[in-house]
């Protein structure tokens, strides 16, 4: 083994710890606040939805100018349901932009 392989071998060691490490405090978080643990699965939950509703609306449609990548429809559809949920968030970001700075007029 070469320095190469082992400094991988130990990047992969401490990104596997340092993901371990964050699951294990949210754990600890939500045990200790569970009215913010409702709010963080609610959150999760709402992302799962616009997940599941991407992946329905998506085509698993293989255009001729794919075959020469070797995508099959499972890799479209996956990728379309990525598209797809990118574009609801986004939209759904600029939308929440755009109500708080209305709200903001409108209040004052």
């Amino acid at each position: 083994m070469d320095l190469i392989n082992i400094g991988i071998i130990i990047t992969y060691i401490m990104i596997f710890g340092a993901a371990l490490a964050v699951v294990a405090f949210s754990v600890m978080q939500m045990v200790k606040h569970p009215n913010n643990a409702k709010k963080t699965l609610y959150t999760v939950g709402g992302l799962v939805v616009i997940l599941i509703i991407s992946y329905l609306i998506a085509s698993s449609e293989v255009l001729p100018s794919y075959e020469k990548y070797h995508i099959n429809s499972g890799a479209a559809k996956r990728v379309g349901m990525g598209l797809n949920a990118f574009y609801f968030l986004a939209i759904g970001a600029v939308l929440t932009v755009i109500y708080t700075e209305f709200g903001k007029v409108f209040k004052k």
